[in-house]
């Protein structure tokens, strides 16, 4: 493929994005059109300059918003371009002017609504009191983009330099940028490649948000004479993965990084010398491109710059390793008993989280659907579909979140005196009440295997990995441990397992 072939805007402008832009910015656009001239020529109001700041208000917030959608829409990106302007200038966080936008339509909302107000008092007219909740809205708009530029200015500016740019997939994305104030226990740098599509329509349309990639590292900084601190990461992205504005999935394609931890600042906390910590939070937006278009652009495809010393890189697995280790302690209860047997209880009530929300929609569902069936019964008609499936997948989901938070797994290893193989018995349990046992043997350390059974993504895009493990025994599958939160704190109990089993296996099971 030639690179004169390529749709100039293929990542960065689809058509789908462009078209839906410009007719959500002519609805709005439309919108604020058709009220501003209902107000100005309303016969029933008869203050002029009343019916020209409503019209106006109406204009500007609505067909402001609308105009702006359609040249964002329209706004013509070339990829080559792009790229020329971050190696020349950087990537700007995205909290660089999330205030801003804050700020003005705080100001636009604000401004209108005090005029409004301001004018109907004067003259007594209940219209005034249309101003109010714009006021209230654009000046709790405008504090809010206040507090964010303070925050953000505190900081300072975090420009990231992508070395190499741009990142390709299969091979490495690194990068570094300064920042002033300094990191009290290091950065944590989280890559991820999101997927974001829309499903439903009109009221129920939703935006969902899926993580299909993502890996975690810690930040290497190095301090100048100066006291500014650059920070430097280094990924190796796997060839699996997709690049920017995938075409082949549903939705849009994007690769994000985020910095996180605690940084020191130079304000005080008031009444002392003692130096204010901060939360800090950055992302940024990354280019990630395939193979094949970097090579249809004519890009070389290059090694990164960045070096990142091996000390720091085995501190930092080291660290990482520890982290699982403690996590899976705290989840998992493992002991050697006085007989030599290991217990392994995975008990109930843990992974809050994860069947809270089951518990919390499934009943949302559940009371729907019996609404329904009971609308159902007194008008008929299509009611008689929706209510069961309201209800079968309300309530379902119910009884499954009660059965994740009620169940208790206990499993037990004992070795065999003949032979040296390790016996495994498990017990279930829910609430207390034991629904089954199974017993097997284990014969080597590679019939155990680690599995995700859930996911669940915050709204920050941290995707949760819940593990199990598995004993592949006599063709089936026995579950020893399970709830495991973190991948690596599952690999984390397995090793754990495995070291058990081969305390009392002979050398060659190792």
């Amino acid at each position: 493929m030639m690179a004169q072939q390529l749709p100039p805007n293929k990542k960065y402008n689809p058509k789908k994005g462009r078209i839906g832009g410009v007719i959500f910015g002519g609805i709005f656009a439309a919108a604020g059109c058709f009220a501003a001239g209902g107000i100005l020529f309303d016969e029933h109001q008869n203050d002029l300059l009343f019916r020209l700041l409503m019209a106006g208000f109406f204009l500007l917030v609505f067909g402001g918003l609308g105009v702006f959608l359609i040249r964002h829409a329209l706004k013509k990106t070339n990829l080559q371009q792009e790229l020329d302007k971050i190696r020349r200038e950087g990537i700007a966080s995205d909290q660089k002017s999330g205030h801003k936008y804050m700020t003005i339509f705080g100001l636009v909302f604000s401004l209108p609504g005090l005029l409004i107000m301001v004018i109907g008092l004067v003259k007594g007219e209940a219209g005034a009191l249309a101003g109010i909740p714009f006021a209230l809205v654009g000046l709790g708009l405008y504090a809010y983009g206040n507090k964010q530029k303070r925050t953000y200015q505190v900081i300072g500016p975090t420009v990231l330099k992508p070395d190499p740019l741009p990142p390709v997939t299969g091979h490495q994305l690194g990068g570094r940028f300064s920042l002033s104030a300094k990191p009290r226990n290091g950065l944590t740098l989280r890559l991820s490649c999101l997927h974001t599509y829309s499903s439903g329509s009109g009221d129920n349309r939703t935006t969902h948000t899926s993580v299909l990639h993502q890996q975690e590292t810690r930040a290497y900084i190095e301090t100048d004479s100066a006291g500014q601190q650059h920070i430097q990461f280094l990924f190796e992205l796997p060839a699996d993965v997709p690049e920017s504005g995938n075409e082949s999935y549903k939705g849009t394609v994007s690769w994000q990084l985020a910095a996180e931890g605690q940084v020191t600042t130079a304000r005080k906390v008031p009444g002392t010398q003692i130096a204010e910590l901060m939360e800090f939070k950055r992302t940024w937006d990354l280019p990630v491109l395939s193979p094949a278009l970097a090579e249809a652009l004519g890009i070389a495809l290059t090694q990164s710059d960045i070096a990142i010393p091996e000390q720091h890189q085995q501190e930092t697995r080291a660290e990482q390793r520890q982290e699982a280790v403690e996590s899976v302690e705290r989840q998992i209860d493992m002991t050697t008993l006085p007989s030599g047997t290991t217990e392994i209880i995975s008990e109930a009530g843990r992974n809050k989280s994860m069947w809270g929300i089951l518990l919390a929609i499934g009943a949302i569902f559940g009371c729907v659907g019996l609404f329904l069936l009971y609308q159902a019964t007194q008008e008929g008609g299509g009611l008689w579909f929706m209510a069961p499936v309201f209800c079968l997948v309300g309530w379902g989901a119910f009884l499954y979140g009660l059965f994740l938070s009620g169940r208790k797994l206990e499993t037990y290893i004992s070795a065999d005196q003949a032979d040296g193989h390790g016996q495994v018995q498990i017990i279930r349990s829910v609430f207390g009440r034991q629904l089954y046992q199974r017993n097997g043997c284990i014969t080597s350390p590679s019939q155990l295997e680690l599995k995700m059974t859930m996911s669940s993504t915050s709204q920050d895009h941290v995707k949760t990995e819940y593990m199990a493990i598995y004993a592949n025994i006599d063709g089936k599958s026995i579950k020893l441990a399970e709830g495991i939160e973190g991948r690596l704190a599952g690999e984390a109990m397995l090793a754990k397992i495995k070291a058990a089993l081969t305390q009392r296996l002979d050398d060659e099971l190792i």
